[in-house]
């Protein structure tokens, strides 16, 4: 007799699956049947074509997920017994599906996700008291810049045509370094800022070298 919920071939004698304990006798399932197994069901086929006279309503294991047919109470994939779902499964633990569980939207940020800085900065030329309108801003994105007269402020020669600077972002932070030959690229200090040997300081209209000893 074959069972009607996983389609193992069982003894005739048999009241229940030896495969899933699902019951082949003795109960009013119209989908059960004992004719011999048939040449085409010695493989997996889809129940259309097993069942064809027969609509298919298939509920899923609450605890796995795997298709049942109607009245099967016992899963055959896990062993849950659905009829009394909050008992544990028979299957070994290892043997069974593990759940996924999606991460929450919101709540704790994982440490190691951090999301890191945009690499976006802009540089505006100050207006002149001869221009008429102010110069645009000029935007920089990424993590490396090549400055120049070309993409600083095209009109004005006191600005090297070669490299003029380079522009850096390491670490979350922009890093500005002189390059060019005749050494004219300054910041005005505002803030408490760290010195190195070798740096030059202008003040006035006087450049100072400072050494640390």
């Amino acid at each position: 007799m074959r069972c009607n919920n996983c389609g193992w071939e069982n003894p005739d004698n048999n009241s229940r699956c030896e495969k899933c304990n699902s019951p082949l006798q003795g109960n009013d399932n119209p989908y059960l049947y004992s004719s011999p197994a048939q040449p085409n069901l010695n493989k997996t086929v889809s129940e259309a074509d097993a069942f064809p006279q027969t609509p298919v309503q298939n509920n899923n294991c609450p605890n796995c997920g795997y298709p049942l047919r109607p009245n099967v109470q016992i899963c055959p994939n896990c062993g849950t017994n659905n009829a009394n779902p909050t008992h544990a499964s028979q299957q070994p633990q290892s043997q069974q599906q593990p759940h996924i569980h999606q991460q929450p939207i919101s709540g704790t940020v994982n440490p190691w996700q951090q999301v890191s800085k945009q690499c976006q900065c802009t540089l505006t030329p100050i207006q002149h008291d001869t221009e008429n309108t102010p110069p645009a801003p000029q935007q920089f994105k990424g993590t490396t810049h090549q400055l120049s007269r070309q993409n600083l402020d095209p009109d004005n020669f006191t600005i090297t045509s070669k490299l003029q600077a380079s522009l850096t972002f390491e670490n979350g932070q922009w890093f500005l370094q002189d390059l060019s030959t005749q050494h004219t690229t300054f910041i005005q200090v505002k803030a408490k800022t760290q010195l190195h040997s070798g740096d030059i300081i202008l003040m006035g209209n006087r450049q100072f070298i400072f050494e640390e000893k």
